[in-house]
């Protein structure tokens, strides 16, 4: 059972793929640094998902702002196609640069935007939502273990 709310859970992933991304930039080892692409690709991939299976429809149901949703979808479009893009070419250092940028991007984005407006409006349960999202993301790491 969470013991936080889903925005503040699905930040923490936010925080950890920035983490793991101050990782690959101080590997100076090239197998490393594919260790870590691989793994922050992998983050990023369960995270999207876990957040198009239950966080957004559920924001979508309770806010109606199919604005914020529309470009968050969108930016998880594009960091699919830099993600498979990295998986093809896991040394490729500029890719990962590009990618790190977008998904900073992303992430201001909820933080700033879709995150508040989630804590706000009615008939969002975010604790429930949190344990959804849990499971979920507990289910997709075991069958894509790093």
């Amino acid at each position: 059972m969470a013991q936080q709310d889903a925005t503040v859970l699905l930040d923490e992933d936010h925080n950890a793929v920035m983490r793991l991304f101050e990782q690959y930039k101080a590997a100076h080892d090239g197998n490393r640094q594919e260790v870590l692409a691989s793994q922050i690709c992998q983050e990023l991939l369960v995270h999207m998902q876990i957040e198009e299976e239950i966080f957004y429809p559920a924001f979508q149901a309770a806010t109606g702002d199919m604005a914020l949703l529309k470009d968050a979808q969108k930016e998880h479009a594009e960091a699919r196609e830099m993600i498979a893009k990295i998986q093809a070419d896991r040394k490729n250092a500029k890719l990962m640069l590009e990618l790190e940028d977008a998904i900073l991007h992303h992430v201001n984005d909820e933080r700033e935007k879709m995150f508040p407006e989630a804590r706000k409006a009615q008939g969002m349960d975010l604790m429930a939502l949190a344990d959804q999202l849990e499971a979920r993301k507990s289910e997709l790491m075991e069958d894509h273990p790093a």
